[in-house]
């Protein structure tokens, strides 16, 4: 994990702005009713990600209403198990997603190339001059 300096940890808005802002890239993941991610994939792969991290102020998480703030963004690497999809008769990059979505990653903070962390750093200082 590479924690990325920013001015975002601190910004307020509601779910459905954040959401909106962040469309089409960025999706809600693991998240209950008082924290969760918005994660987006760097890779083709889908295994270095740039991670917002969310927390509730007031409201569910899930509803467009409720007021969020934000963490500080960092990038993740989850190496997978290779090979739990072969011969299932699907296409392999489908099935390669479903599969991982639901496995436990073999590593989940495997090293990464510096060109994941330096488009990182590009993408959130465009997300600074969006949500500024």
């Amino acid at each position: 994990m590479k924690q990325i300096n920013s001015s975002l940890p601190g910004t307020r808005a509601t779910f459905g702005y954040f959401r909106e802002a962040l469309q089409p890239h960025f999706t809600l993941s693991n998240w209950d009713y008082e924290q969760g991610y918005f994660d987006r994939a760097l890779d083709d792969k889908n295994t270095v990600f740039l991670r917002l991290p969310v927390k509730v102020l007031q409201g569910e998480l899930d509803s467009p209403d409720a007021w969020l703030e934000l963490g500080r963004p960092f990038v993740i690497r989850h190496v997978y198990q290779t090979g739990v999809e072969e011969d299932i008769g699907y296409m392999e990059p489908l099935a390669s997603g479903l599969m991982n979505q639901f496995q436990e990653p073999v590593d989940k903070d495997a090293e990464m190339d510096s060109r994941w962390i330096r488009k990182a750093e590009a993408i959130v200082k465009e997300l600074e001059n969006r949500l500024a």
